[in-house]
């Protein structure tokens, strides 16, 4: 079986393309030849600075946008008609493949779904159509539950997240400056309007008026970055911050097993790839979930999550972690089981084949009768 993945969102395709590698499918990645820093796979692989992209990696010239056939979209179409049995076309990729005369997934990856496919804008309407002539939409966060209905996508819909091909290993790290300090690790871009990030920041500086033990370590990303900054340079929390630039996967493993809980977002309703991480490194994560939406695509809700939705809540459970580090290494040994059980590589690999083959073969009986949803 040939498949082309097509888009590498946060290294999405890079990693469904790894991942059905090893189960020997002969699957290749398009993307572009000059990516955005987090969509690149040298940034969550390092190693690949040195050593180049593996030959299964396809680029194609990003930078051309000329007014002939070598503009980039017209490169993405003709490698995409190419001998190919099944693609996945993550975002707006799906739009190209409904020219390319091969059967296709939209695989949607985010504020596609939730913005895009709503626009009344001639891409919005483009993005609509490219869902109606997939075979299939996957999706991969359970706050889409809903949209994927108000679209009417029930019956071609598949409910599967990425697999991640990294080794999460968890180590003891030394503190050594911070060794008497509860530190917040907070990965998540600053994005207040979707991730409601002003809200943790809020219980952050009221927890920094009451006590001097506790520091954050924030990324630096995000359009409200300057608003954040704001917060914590003219409050209680001066003394007890850190910016740290967008890190690779290396800095990423350090990170998560040097603090005591992670931070996440609290405007999706979803968990993404940082509550994943934090988990598989068995660490408490505070976050907002749509618990009705989470239990409609999970066989298990993941109780040790901490839901939350207000800067009180936040501020309420924060306090109660600080006061006991024992609750912290209860929670996140039984994130690590969670995450386990639902986020198996194996068991996503698995399901990715038969996505592919569903594609291929235009039968959805096969992926359909693994679903927990729309069954």
């Amino acid at each position: 079986m040939r498949v082309l993945v097509a888009g590498n969102l946060a290294n999405m395709g890079f990693e469904i393309v790894k991942a059905l590698r090893k189960k020997k499918v002969d699957a290749k990645l398009l993307m572009p030849r000059y990516p955005h820093k987090y969509d690149d796979p040298k940034f969550m692989y390092p190693q690949l600075v040195k050593m180049s992209y593996p030959d299964w990696v396809f680029t194609y010239d990003n930078k051309n946008r000329s007014f002939s056939l070598n503009n980039w979209k017209f490169q993405v179409i003709r490698e995409m008609r190419k001998d190919y049995d099944a693609i996945i076309a993550l975002t707006e990729f799906s739009i190209f493949a409904m020219f390319c005369g091969k059967p296709y997934g939209a695989l949607s990856t985010g504020s596609d779904m939730r913005e895009l496919a709503f626009e009344n804008s001639l891409k919005g309407f483009l993005y609509r159509l490219s869902y109606k002539f997939a075979r299939l939409v996957i999706w991969g966060e359970p706050d889409k539950f809903y949209l994927v209905k108000k679209l009417g996508l029930e019956r071609k819909a598949v409910f599967c997240t990425a697999p991640r091909n990294v080794n999460f290993q968890i180590r003891k790290i030394q503190k050594d400056d911070l060794k008497d300090k509860f530190v917040i690790f907070h990965p998540a871009s600053q994005h207040w309007r979707l991730k409601r990030n002003n809200l943790f920041l809020e219980a952050f500086e009221k927890l920094c008026s009451e006590r001097n033990d506790v520091y954050l370590i924030i990324s630096e990303r995000g359009p409200d970055l300057e608003k954040a900054k704001k917060i914590l340079e003219n409050g209680n929390a001066k003394n007890n911050y850190k910016f740290v630039p967008p890190l690779d996967a290396t800095q990423m493993e350090y990170h998560y097993n040097l603090c005591d809980v992670v931070v996440d977002q609290f405007g999706i309703g979803s968990m993404g790839m940082i509550s994943m991480e934090a988990m598989k490194y068995a660490k408490p994560v505070i976050l907002e979930l749509d618990e009705e939406s989470f239990r409609a695509c999970y066989y298990n809700f993941p109780n040790s999550l901490i839901n939350v939705g207000s800067s009180n809540e936040i501020y309420t459970k924060l306090k109660k972690l600080i006061l006991n580090p024992k609750l912290c290494e209860e929670i996140g040994t039984k994130n690590r089981k969670w995450v386990d059980e639902n986020w198996d590589i194996e068991k996503l690999t698995n399901r990715y084949f038969d996505i592919c083959e569903a594609i291929k073969k235009n039968d959805l009986k096969i992926i359909k009768e693994k679903d927990k949803i729309w069954k």
